[in-house]
């Protein structure tokens, strides 16, 4: 006799509540299909899941069945379409490793260093940090990540010295927040990612002040308590 925990509303090929009109139809269009006798499709072991799901649900068991099967199917289900929908952090999440103020108090800020002259100092070959929960990698993670920009005065294109809407700078500061999706299978503790901004701009006015964004996840079973940073 097949296993009792199988999905009898699956084997029947009918949704949880059908009716038993339902259910017959589709016993008898799924038994002719898969009898033994039948010499092209015929299935024994088929055929047998479909009877004993038939039984089930035409028979006293039914409500037992039921009861059994919102507990658990339901339970499963929900936790499936939980699963295929991706968990946005908040932007408190994301850490960016050194702040200004930070570099500029350890000398980093000079005129002449570049940024791989400070990752030699520090020590830190990545840009920034995203912070999550063990039980935050069950599921698809966006990462809403606050960005430098500069973007180009559209009326003078950034050629007009005299521009009166940007004061003859040509082009003028601004942020863009960048959403960044992690399937499950990338939550790997400690793994970097490289991002090439050039990907991401939303238009051709616009700039990204770093070419390549390193990003590194961080996983942890509680996500510590941290003072906020002037970034």
């Amino acid at each position: 006799m097949p296993p009792q925990n199988n999905n009898l509303y699956e084997v029947l090929e009918i949704p949880f509540g059908a009716t038993t009109e339902e259910i017959k139809s589709s016993f008898r269009r799924l038994a002719k299909l898969y009898h033994p006798d039948n010499p092209i499709t015929g299935s024994y072991a088929k055929f047998q899941s479909i009877h004993f799901a038939y039984q089930t649900l035409t028979g006293d068991s039914r409500k037992h069945y039921d009861d059994e099967f919102k507990k658990n199917y339901a339970k499963a289900f929900l936790k499936r379409k939980l699963e295929e929908h991706p968990i946005v952090l908040p932007v408190s999440r994301v850490r960016f490793t050194t702040g200004i103020i930070d570099l500029a108090k350890r000398g980093l800020m000079r005129k002449g260093f570049r940024n791989k002259d400070r990752r030699k100092v520090t020590g830190i070959d990545y840009d920034l940090v995203i912070d999550l929960k063990e039980s935050e990698t069950v599921r698809p993670v966006i990462a809403v990540i606050p960005l430098t920009v500069r973007i180009v005065c559209r009326d003078c294109m950034g050629s007009d010295p005299h521009c009166p809407a940007c004061n003859g700078r040509g082009s003028y500061k601004g942020y863009r927040k960048l959403n960044v999706e992690f399937p499950v299978s990338t939550l790997i503790p400690s793994k970097i990612f490289e991002f090439d901004l050039s990907k991401f701009r939303p238009d051709s006015f616009t700039h990204f002040k770093k070419k390549i964004l390193r990003v590194k996840l961080l996983i942890h079973k509680n996500i510590p308590l941290r003072t906020k940073t002037a970034v």
